[in-house]
């Protein structure tokens, strides 16, 4: 247990809980080697960056909760504390704590990342909100929320409400098209590169981030999301990488003016369970697998949109979709299939996947990758002249399933599926017989 110099800000600096004094100001003459700040309920002004990377701990709480407001537009920084970017367990703080703060960036043309924060045994990040759409583009803001446990052993917790995400300035960057720029924007919650330990994100709301809402995927650590709403970020809304886990999520894209990915499992062997994903107004993926490998078990999708609901890129590793539960009422204007599946082998294992009538041609599964799987899968289309699926690579396997609509074997380019059992009443099976 950490022995905490406890330095109550109202006590120390009377002027500073009305904003007659920089926050920044009062936090820097009193830190010490283990110094926590205690915030009482107040309105305190944060006009610069309170920087401490060189303490043994460091806490900034508020008691029973604080505001800290940021009024100026060229601020790009709020609390910077445990470790510089790049910071070896060893130099870091060994115990960070950042609790029941919100940061009101609501005034015009306010942008300032809100907390950078590194700990080598024991992070905490919770009941922290930001208020305010960001008003980044051009500044060079790296986003709301930088977080990373240093050392292997350590473990963290992130629970942040981000619910007004940034400004889409694509004209801030005239020499990249807007699609190109969304990286240029800031991310809600990022993981650095210099993370070891296990970070577990709990209950957040992070939205209209444009250049991804949680990207998870950087350090070397395992990151958890659990429980959540992720919605409208940009490129990802969820970005998973190596030993990565999702429980409990929610994730909804009705975002078109920028590019969206719903849940993205990047890296390494990322695992999804029990989640939802909705995609009313989506012209991208779904579920996009690019993972060495993955599993995903109880998950459930809606999509209403022309967004492929699921794709798995091809790869090495194995893919395992078990209990996933996909309706689709979609339409092909951009994407003709609702499902693409390249990787060789990948299974599916007990799902059910109902493609309903849209418009403009939207096909169901598109079939793509060698020795694939299908074992206890219900696919149907109710729409004539559409496939459930499609089938264009040698191997394939259906096993105990059953379709309804049309299943279409590409006999120039696929060898006829290996059947064993199934239901093929009221199926149209073309190029291959049961």
């Amino acid at each position: 247990m950490t022995d905490w110099n406890v330095v109550n800000v109202a006590d120390a600096e009377p002027g500073v809980r009305d904003g007659g004094k920089p926050l920044n100001e009062v936090l820097s003459a009193h830190a010490g080697p283990r110094t926590k700040f205690v915030l009482p309920e107040g309105r305190y002004h944060l006009d610069g960056r309170f920087y401490h990377n060189d303490a043994e701990a460091v806490a900034v709480v508020g008691d029973p909760h604080a505001t800290l407001a940021v009024t100026d537009p060229d601020q790009q920084y709020g609390l910077d504390v445990g470790g510089d970017w790049g910071v070896s367990a060893g130099s870091s703080a060994t115990t960070v704590e950042i609790r029941n703060l919100t940061f009101d960036m609501s005034a015009e043309g306010v942008g300032a990342q809100a907390i950078s924060a590194r700990a080598s045994d024991d992070l905490r990040i919770e009941n922290v909100a930001v208020e305010g759409e960001c008003a980044s583009a051009g500044k060079k803001a790296l986003g709301a929320i930088y977080a990373a446990v240093t050392h292997p052993d350590g473990v963290g917790e992130v629970n942040v409400s981000l619910p007004d995400g940034c400004a889409f300035r694509p004209d801030a960057y005239p020499d990249q098209s807007p699609t190109e720029s969304q990286t240029s924007h800031p991310i809600g919650i990022s993981v650095t590169d210099d993370h070891r330990g296990e970070l577990t994100f709990r209950d957040c709301h992070v939205e209209g981030w444009v250049n991804n809402g949680g990207y998870l995927a950087g350090g070397r650590g395992p990151c958890f999301v659990e429980g959540g709403l992720w919605k409208d970020n940009g490129n990802a809304n969820l970005r998973l990488g190596d030993s990565d886990e999702a429980s409990g999520v929610e994730i909804e894209v009705d975002e078109t003016e920028y590019t969206s990915c719903a849940l993205w499992l990047q890296e390494g062997d990322a695992r999804v369970s029990h989640t939802e994903i909705r995609l009313p107004d989506c012209d991208n993926d779904g579920l996009r697998i690019s993972s060495r490998s993955a599993r995903v078990r109880d998950l459930k999708i809606e999509c209403t949109s022309s967004a492929r609901a699921i794709k798995v890129n091809d790869g090495d590793g194995p893919v395992i979709l078990e209990n996933v539960e996909l309706v689709d009422s979609g339409n092909g204007a951009i994407h003709g299939y609702c499902v693409e599946l390249w990787r060789g082998g990948t299974e599916l294992r007990d799902c059910r996947f109902a493609f309903r009538n849209g418009t403009e041609n939207r096909h169901g599964i598109n079939v793509l990758g060698e020795g694939i799987i299908f074992d206890g899968v219900t696919a149907t289309h109710d729409a004539d002249g559409n496939a459930t699926m499609l089938v264009k690579a040698d191997d394939v396997a259906f096993r105990n399933s059953t379709f309804r609509g049309r299943v279409d074997v590409d006999r120039k380019n696929a060898s006829p599926p290996h059947v064993e059992g199934g239901d093929f009443a009221d199926c149209e099976c073309i190029g291959f017989e049961v």
